[in-house]
C-alpha cells in the first residue's frame, strides 16, 4: 500500500517559486500605491519632465552648440535617461518610509520571502519608468523632437531605459537603507545629480575641460545616453549598448547583495 504524503501541496513548491510569487504580490502593492497617490504621479512623472524639457529647450538650448541641426534632438535622449533615474529614486524614500511606518515589521512576521520586500518595490519602478518615457516622448514631439528609429530601435532604447532604471533603483535603495530617516534619504538623492550634468545629456562631452571630460566618458550615464541617442536618431550605435549593459550588470551585482546586508543589519 502506497503512503500518502502529509506535506501540504503549497509547501512542496521550490523556494524560488515563493520568492517570485511574493515579489509579484508586493509589486502589485506598490502599483496600487501609485494609483492611490495621483499627486505624486502628476508632479514627478508629468509636470517635472515638462518643466525640464521647456527649460532646456527654450531657455538654455539656444546657447549650446551640439552639431545637431536641432538641439531638441540632442537633448531628448539625455532627458529620457536622466528622468528614468530620477523616477527610480522613489526607492530612496519608499523603503525607509515602509521601515519606519511598521509595515516591514508586519511583512517580516508573515511566512514570506523577506527579499520580496525590497524586490517588489524596486520592480514597481518599471511602471513609473514607462509612464515617464511616454510623457517625455509626447512632450518632446510637441517641442520639435523628431526621432528616426524603427521598431527595433525603439524597443532596444526602451529596454535600455528600463534596465538603467532598474539598476539605479537598487543603487538608490542602498542609499535609502544607509539613511537614518526618510528626510535623510531624500537628501541622499543629490549624490546622483553630478552624473546628470557631467555626462553627454545636455552638452557634448568634447566641450568639457579634460578632467571633467575624462570623468564623463567613464561613468555609466554617458554610454547609456549615447546609445539611446544613436538608436532614436538612427545613427551608428558602436559599442555603447554593450557598455551600458555591462555598467548596469555591475551595479546590480553589487547593489542587490548590499541592500540585503543593510536590510538585515537594520533588524539585527
Amino acid at each position: 500500500m502506497q503512503s500518502v504524503s502529509t506535506i501540504p501541496q503549497a509547501q512542496q513548491r521550490p523556494r524560488v517559486y515563493w520568492m517570485l510569487s511574493d515579489t509579484w504580490e508586493l509589486f502589485k502593492r506598490s502599483v496600487i500605491q501609485i494609483r492611490r497617490t495621483p499627486d505624486q504621479v502628476i508632479a514627478g512623472v508629468i509636470l517635472q519632465p515638462i518643466f525640464l524639457i521647456i527649460t532646456f529647450r527654450y531657455v538654455i538650448g539656444g546657447a549650446i552648440m551640439t552639431g545637431e541641426a536641432n538641439y531638441v534632438d540632442f537633448l531628448m535622449p539625455g532627458m529620457l535617461v536622466t528622468n528614468v533615474i530620477q523616477l527610480a529614486a522613489v526607492t530612496l524614500v519608499s523603503i525607509p518610509n515602509d521601515m519606519t511606518s511598521g509595515i516591514v515589521d508586519r511583512f517580516r512576521s508573515l511566512p514570506m520571502e523577506k527579499s520580496a520586500i525590497l524586490g517588489g518595490t524596486v520592480l514597481s519602478v518599471a511602471v513609473r519608468c514607462v509612464l515617464g518615457v511616454a510623457t517625455m516622448i509626447g512632450v518632446g514631439l510637441l517641442v520639435g523632437f523628431r526621432p528616426q528609429a524603427d521598431v527595433a530601435g525603439w524597443l532596444t532604447a526602451v529596454g535600455l531605459l528600463l534596465l538603467v532604471s532598474y539598476a539605479f533603483a537598487w543603487l538608490l535603495a542602498v542609499f535609502g537603507l544607509m539613511a537614518q530617516s526618510v528626510e535623510g534619504a531624500q537628501q541622499m538623492g543629490g549624490f546622483v545629480w553630478p552624473l546628470y550634468f557631467l555626462s553627454s545629456a545636455f552638452v557634448p562631452v568634447e566641450s568639457m575641460p579634460p578632467v571633467l571630460r575624462a570623468f564623463a566618458n567613464n561613468q555609466p550615464l554617458t554610454p547609456t545616453i549615447n546609445a539611446v541617442r544613436a538608436l532614436l536618431l538612427d545613427q551608428p550605435v558602436g559599442n555603447h549598448v554593450w557598455i551600458t549593459v555591462a555598467w548596469c550588470t555591475g551595479i546590480i551585482l553589487v547593489s542587490v547583495p548590499l541592500t540585503g546586508i543593510l536590510f538585515r543589519r537594520r533588524f539585527s
